[in-house]
């Protein structure tokens, strides 16, 4: 039981009250909520001191006025304390806090909540607060209904763990997260848990391993004050992983394979300088292990929006790959407490991590620093959307993208055509996180072209060989690869549409490898059209006329148009000439190429 009162020096567990300001709010709390019940039975007033718990013991926070008023935080609401009275008693500083708490918590229809937000922002004080709050709401959800559970869960999802992120807080975002998952959907959680538990990677063998291994480097390379940890990711997190790479036709449903932050080793480093030292020592130990395409330089200008900073690279290990992140200790902290840890080194000024409430149309809420305009924000709803944007509509009325959004509005991103990559002239009116994903994009861009490029100069060199792409070759392609340098096929087709390498050079290398059509005795056939019903069960059937074996069949569809490739084993000239006849003279085709 929670004392009435409290006096002076006095605690509870591990809290002592060794100031006025946090007595005098212990007993004004709970002498208000005398006879207020939660669902549990338990008198409310548990509640408030739960979070200042949660507030002390877990975040490590000591400042009086955030403590205060997370005592006081439902009083405003809940009984018959005023606004006008905390003030008088605490202070502008819990006031300020506690007014915006409350706020947040009795603004409950959409039209309300951007009245009354429109006109301040979010100051992350009471964002802490009211974190703390539904963090102690969502571990104690059971002793409410499922209906309930289910509208609480689907609010924290949609407002409170985006707002976590906002603020870098990422331990506090992935509990709820995986609260969340539980009371959604149960199942899809037992099976994520399952899934990722099993997985080779977080076997203690492995981890133990590998966090030695890179104990072990840091000795042998002279970097002091290394500390190797290791993290888990969410569930939560690796299932919306999961469901992404699916729409982008990867990964598996059943593992966790592609996905290389399951498990991280997270280096922790003196200096920045240090975490340099330490990606080059890790890199020439790995070797051929690393994983390139997957190294990440979020540091310095190039942190993210929300001030997580970090080195980040993977390498490729039999049991999956694994992300090992080199951070210095002070990005680190900052990196899973985000603003908590500003203020447990007593910075409480932070105005730099003000936010502004921006909503979408159906009403969910983002987080965005002051200054962001539209390309910001649309970054913030995917890549996809950055890349076609056009302009948005900011409470109907529509703006340039480089406007600066104000704060709680209704904004909407309007598309423009289908793009690999923003606008260019986008990267000069944006965030400097957005502008470094912009200048990626971009380049990306660039990359594709020099290789739909060198796609068309080798396709050239491959036709009199009965092929049109360098994947058909299999393995047998991998030695030219690695006498010409190149990693892999897009990286030889990037090579030879930049001017790198020359076709002639090319042509030599194959005919060395002994890779020609009498060779090979392979047939490649190319179709293009609009898409039609049983057009590959024709093309296949007039192909088995022939009977001979089709090695591999690969199809892209753009809406109405498709692209046919098909890859025969030891036709014939003639028969090749029988299935070039039949196939030009069907009219669903547009292009038709056998070689």
């Amino acid at each position: 039981m929670l004392p009435e009162v409290i006096s002076f020096g006095g605690s509870i567990g591990d809290i002592e009250f060794n100031s006025e300001k946090l007595v005098a709010a212990y007993n004004l709390a709970s002498k208000s909520h005398d006879g207020i019940k939660r669902k549990s039975g338990e008198p409310y007033f548990s509640h408030c001191v739960e979070v200042l718990k949660i507030l002390v013991n877990e975040w490590g926070i000591t400042n009086d006025d955030y403590l205060a008023a997370a005592l006081l935080h439902d009083t405003v609401e809940d009984t018959k304390v005023t606004l006008k009275q905390i003030q008088a008693e605490f202070g502008e500083g819990v006031v300020e806090l506690v007014d915006g708490v409350t706020k947040l918590q009795t603004s409950n229809d959409l039209e309300t909540l951007k009245k009354v937000l429109s006109k301040t922002y979010l100051n992350p004080g009471v964002a802490i607060i009211k974190l703390a709050d539904r963090l102690h709401n969502m571990r104690t959800l059971g002793f409410v209904s499922p209906e309930k559970q289910v509208e609480k869960a689907s609010e924290t999802l949609d407002v409170y763990t985006r707002l976590a992120e906002s603020l870098g807080m990422w331990q506090v975002k992935t509990e709820l997260e995986d609260w969340c998952f539980q009371y959604l959907d149960l199942d899809g959680y037992k099976r994520t848990k399952q899934l990722a538990d099993s997985d080779p990677r977080l076997n203690p063998f492995f981890s133990c391993n590998v966090q030695s291994r890179l104990e072990q480097l840091l000795g042998e390379n002279n970097i002091d004050g290394g500390k190797v940890e290791v993290r888990k990711n969410g569930y939560w997190t690796l299932r919306e992983k999961q469901e992404k790479l699916s729409i982008r036709g990867k990964g598996n449903p059943d593992n966790f394979n592609d996905i290389n932050d399951l498990v991280s080793f997270r280096v922790q480093l003196g200096s920045p300088d240090d975490c340099y030292k330490m990606l080059r020592v890790i890199h020439e130990s790995f070797g051929e292990m690393v994983d390139y395409e997957r190294f990440d330089e979020f540091i310095g200008a190039n942190k993210r929006m929300n001030g997580y900073e970090a080195l980040q690279t993977t390498i490729n290990f039999s049991q999956g790959p694994v992300e090992i992140v080199l951070v210095t200790d002070e990005m680190e902290r900052f990196n899973r407490w985000g603003v908590i840890s500003l203020i447990k080194k007593g910075n409480v000024d932070l105005r730099d991590y003000v936010l502004k409430f921006v909503f979408t149309p159906t009403g969910s809420i983002r987080f965005l620093p002051k200054n962001a305009t539209g390309v910001d924000f649309a970054l913030m709803i995917n890549l996809r959307v950055l890349a076609e944007a056009n302009s948005i509509s900011v409470d109907g009325q529509e703006k340039p993208l480089t406007y600066v959004i104000p704060n709680a509005s209704t904004v909407r991103v309007n598309l423009g055509e289908v793009r690999r990559a923003p606008l260019a002239e986008t990267e000069d009116y944006c965030l400097p996180q957005t502008r470094k994903v912009i200048l990626e994009q971009r380049r990306l861009q660039r990359k594709d072209i020099l290789i739909k490029n060198g796609q068309a100069v080798i396709e050239g060199v491959l036709r009199p060989r009965g092929l049109l792409v360098l994947t058909d070759l299999g393995d047998s392609i991998n030695p030219v690869l690695y006498k010409l340098g190149c990693q892999g096929a897009d990286d030889l087709y990037f090579m030879v549409g930049n001017g790198f390498i020359k076709q002639s050079l090319i042509e030599k290398e194959l005919d060395e490898a002994g890779i020609t059509k009498e060779a090979l005795g392979l047939t490649s056939i190319k179709l293009k059209g609009k898409d039609r019903p049983k057009i590959l069960v024709d093309v296949v059937q007039l192909i088995s006329n022939t009977n001979k074996n089709i090695i591999h069949i690969a199809q892209d569809n753009d809406k109405e148009d498709f692209e046919l490739r098909i890859l025969i084993k030891d036709l014939s000239p003639e028969e090749e000439e029988m299935i070039r006849k039949g196939l030009s003279e069907d009219k669903r085709f547009t292009e038709v190429l056998v070689v």
